[in-house]
């Protein structure tokens, strides 16, 4: 007789794999790309370049930045170099092998943020 071995079925919301990074919502992946891009011709004395999010409103760089640090998921390409572009060995080394390391929103969102801060600490 041969033994049936029984693995319990487990649901998952919205049909993704436990393994599989959440998905970024376009629109935040848009608000996201028009951030990085923002961000080079932004100065502290803006008050906070806004970012308009479909359905949402309008965000400053920085928020922006907070909504899409949870997606682990790469950036594009073009935003990946656009955001690299901005970095000089020094003082963004750190930011530099940490965006080189890994390409996702939630590094690169971590990344723009220091910047930001340190821009306007100047």
């Amino acid at each position: 007789m041969t033994k049936r071995i029984l693995v319990p079925k487990i649901k998952l919301s919205g049909g993704a794999m436990p393994d599989q990074p959440e998905p970024i919502p376009p629109d935040l992946a848009k608000a996201f790309a028009d951030a990085v891009f923002a961000f080079g011709v932004w100065s502290p004395e803006q008050n906070g370049r806004v970012i308009p999010i479909r359905r949402r409103g309008f965000y400053s760089i920085s928020s922006v930045c907070d909504f899409v640090n949870r997606f682990t998921v790469p950036l594009p390409e073009r935003v990946f170099k656009k955001l690299r572009s901005y970095m000089n060995d020094a003082p963004d080394g750190e930011l530099i092998a940490k965006l080189e390391a890994d390409k996702s929103y939630s590094t690169a969102a971590r990344c723009l943020r220091e910047m930001i801060e340190r821009r306007a600490a100047k």
